[in-house]
C-alpha cells in the first residue's frame, strides 16, 4: 500500500502545518508521523524518533513499521536551530525520489531537475537570512535570578535503630501507598522484617515530598532522591529502563547511606537497580528479581509485528546482555517462582539462586458475604507496565464483544491516561466503549472485588507471578486467566482458576461464571483454601528473615 509520510523536524507549531498540508496532498492515500512526540491527531499512526539514538536504530524502527507500504510523499521541514538533522536525512534515504522538502512559510520543493529554481531560491532565501542574523544588533540579555533548585536528595528520620542486624532496600519506587504489584510485595515484607532488622530505605521518586507514616513505621531511615525524567534517555548499549535509573544523585546517596549505616545486607529491588550493585560493597547484595525481564520480552516478541517487533528485539538484546552481568554483579538473585529460579541456575550466577514467592496479606483480603453484582468482570493492571496493557488490549479485541449485557471494571494505577498515551504505538485498546468503567489509582480494591462476579487476567506475556491473582483467590474470588496470567503460580486449573487459551474460551468461561453460580461458588472456596494453604505473606516472610541471617552470617560487617 503507498502512504504519506510526514517527518515532523521543525518546531511544533510547523510539524502541526506540516501534518495539515501533508493531509491536503494526495488526500487518498493515509498519513503516517514521524516525530519526537505523539502527533495531536491520535488516529495517526506514529513512529517514535529518539535524537539520542542513532541513524542506523531510527532507520530499523522506521523500516519495521513501514512494513510492506510504500513511502508515496515523504515530508520533511527544513527548518534552522532545530536538532533534527539526522531524521531529515533519513527521509532522504527512505524516499529520495518523493523528498519534499518545506521551509518556514510552507513554501516547498522536490528534488528533481524541475525544481532548481525552487531549489535555488531557497538557498539565497536561507543565505539572506543568515547574513541578517550575524549582523543584526544584539540587545542585551536581561539577567534575573535562578531559580532555586529544588533538592535532589532528602532524608527522613524514621523509629529509632536498634542494635540488630541492618538491611539497606534500594528500590525504583516507593513501597507505599500499594498502587503496583511491585509495592505490594516490598512493603509487606518490610513490614514482617522491620520486627528482627533494621531498614534503611533508598528510592526514587518524582517529587520530593515527606514519605507515608507507614514506612516511616518500619524504616530507621528513609532517603527518597529525586528522578529527573527524560523524553530522551541515552543510547549506551543498556535497556531503556536501566538508563532511566542511572542517577548520579542516586549512586552519592546510596554510597553515602553505606557508609552511615554499614548494612549486612543490601536489598536491590528490580532488575534495572543492579546497576548500583557495586555501591553497597561491603554488604551482601541480594537482587530482587520481580521478574525476569528478558523471558518478558521474549514471550513479547512471540506477538509483536512491525516497528514493535523491532523495537522488542532490540531491547531483548539488551536485556539479555545487561540481566546475564547482573546476576554475576550480586552475591544472590532472589525470584518469584520455581521457573525463574531453574532458568537462572541454568543461566549461572554468582551465588545459589533463591525462590521467595509472592504472596498476599489473608486478613486484609478476606472473602465478603456480598453477592457480586450480575456480569460485573475486574480488571486490574498498572497501565505503567505495558503487559497490562497489551492483554486488556487482548481482551477488548478477542473477549469483550462476546459478554453481552457485562460490566468491565478497569483499575489502570496511577497516571494511567500518560501511559495510555506513552505506548499508543505498541497498544491502544478503546475504552471508550458502553459498559466499561475506567479508574486509576484506588487505594483499597477490596471493594472492587467485592462487587465482581469474575476477576479476569488475560495476560498473554508475563514474568514473575501476579500478586493480583493471589489478592483475588484470598477475596474468595472466581478467577478466570490464560497461562500467562498465572505464570509461575503453582494452581489447579478447574479447582482454583480456569485456564483458557482463547479469546473465545474466556468469553465462554466467563458466561458460564455468571449463569452457573453454584460452579462460581465452588471456585470461590477452593480459591481461597489454596492462598490460605501457600501464599500467606508471615510464611514467606520467615523464609526472607532465613535469608537475611544467613548473608549477614557471611558479611564482613560485625557492627550493628
Amino acid at each position: 500500500m503507498k502512504i504519506k509520510v510526514a517527518f515532523g523536524s521543525g518546531t511544533d507549531e510547523l510539524n502541526s502545518a506540516l501534518v495539515e498540508r501533508m493531509r491536503a496532498v494526495f488526500p487518498e492515500l493515509p498519513l503516517w508521523v514521524v516525530s519526537n512526540f505523539p502527533p495531536e491527531d491520535k488516529t495517526l499512526p506514529w513512529i517514535p524518533w529518539y535524537n539520542s539514538r542513532t541513524l542506523a536504530e531510527n532507520m530499523g524502527r522506521a523500516r519495521a513499521s513501514i512494513g510492506d507500504n510504500t513511502i508515496r510523499l515523504a515530508g520533511v521541514m527544513l527548518v534552522p536551530n532545530v536538532p533534527f538533522r539526522r531524521m531529515r536525512l533519513m527521509a532522504l534515504l527512505l524516499a529520495p525520489l518523493h523528498f519534499l522538502a518545506f521551509n518556514e512559510n510552507l513554501n516547498n520543493f522536490m528534488l528533481r531537475p524541475a525544481s532548481l529554481p525552487a531549489i535555488l531560491r531557497h538557498c539565497l532565501w536561507r543565505t539572506g537570512n543568515f547574513v541578517r542574523a550575524l549582523f543584526a544588533a544584539r540587545p542585551a540579555a536581561e539577567v534575573s535570578a535562578p531559580a532555586p533548585a529544588a533538592p535532589a536528595v532528602s532524608v527522613f528520620i524514621g523509629r529509632p535503630a536498634a542494635a540488630r542486624p541492618r538491611v539497606l532496600v534500594a528500590s525504583p519506587y516507593l513501597p507505599f501507598p500499594l498502587s503496583h504489584g511491585g509495592a505490594v510485595r516490598m512493603y509487606n515484607l518490610m513490614l514482617r522484617a522491620a520486627r528482627e532488622f533494621d531498614l534503611i530505605l533508598i528510592c526514587f521518586t518524582d517529587e520530593i515530598a515527606a514519605p507515608p507514616a507507614e514506612l516511616l513505621a518500619i524504616c530507621a531511615e528513609v532517603i527518597l532522591v529525586r528522578r529527573e525524567g527524560t523524553h530522551e534517555l541515552p543510547s549506551r548499549g543498556r535497556p531503556d529502563t536501566v538508563e532511566e535509573f542511572d542517577s548520579p544523585a542516586f549512586h552519592d546517596a546510596l554510597r553515602g547511606a553505606v557508609r552511615k549505616w554499614q548494612p549486612a545486607v543490601a536489598q536491590l529491588e528490580f532488575t534495572q537497580m543492579a546497576q548500583y550493585a557495586a555501591d553497597c560493597a561491603p554488604a551482601r547484595t541480594l537482587l530482587i528479581e520481580h521478574d525476569v525481564t528478558l523471558d518478558l520480552y521474549q514471550q513479547m516478541l512471540t506477538t509483536a509485528t512491525g516497528g514493535e517487533a523491532w523495537e522488542v528485539r532490540r531491547q531483548l538484546a539488551l536485556w539479555r546482555r545487561f540481566e546475564h552481568d547482573a546476576w554475576q554483579r550480586v552475591d544472590r538473585v532472589v525470584l518469584m517462582s520455581e521457573k525463574d529460579r531453574r532458568l537462572v541456575a541454568v543461566t549461572g550466577s554468582r551465588g545459589e539462586p533463591v525462590t521467595l514467592a509472592n504472596g498476599v496479606d489473608l486478613e486484609r483480603f478476606r472473602p465478603s458475604l456480598r453477592e457480586p453484582e450480575p456480569r460485573r468482570v475486574l480488571f486490574i493492571g498498572s497501565f505503567a507496565h505495558l503487559p497490562n496493557l497489551m492483554a486488556l488490549g487482548f481482551f477488548l479485541r478477542e473477549v469483550w464483544p462476546a459478554l453481552a449485557g457485562a460490566t468491565l471494571h478497569v483499575i489502570s494505577g496511577a497516571r494511567h491516561e500518560y501511559y495510555l498515551d506513552f505506548y499508543r504505538d505498541r497498544v491502544h485498546p478503546d475504552l471508550a466503549q458502553p459498559g466499561i468503567e475506567v479508574e486509576g489509582f484506588v487505594s483499597d480494591v477490596r471493594p472492587a472485588y467485592e462487587r465482581a462476579a469474575a476477576v479476569v487476567v488475560p495476560l498473554v506475556a508475563s514474568a514473575g507471578t501476579n500478586i493480583k491473582v493471589l489478592e483475588a483467590m484470598a477475596m474468595g474470588k472466581a478467577v478466570v486467566s490464560t497461562a500467562a496470567g498465572v505464570n509461575g503460580l503453582d494452581l489447579t486449573a478447574g479447582e482454583d482458576f480456569v485456564l483458557t487459551s482463547t479469546g473465545s474460551e474466556m468469553a465462554a468461561a466467563i458466561n458460564r461464571l455468571f449463569d452457573d453460580a453454584a460452579e462460581r461458588r465452588r471456585l470461590e472456596r477452593s480459591a481461597r483454601r489454596t492462598a490460605e494453604r501457600e501464599y500467606g505473606w508471615d510464611a514467606i516472610a520467615a523464609r526472607q528473615a532465613e535469608l537475611y541471617r544467613e548473608c549477614a552470617s557471611s558479611s564482613s560487617i560485625t557492627t550493628f
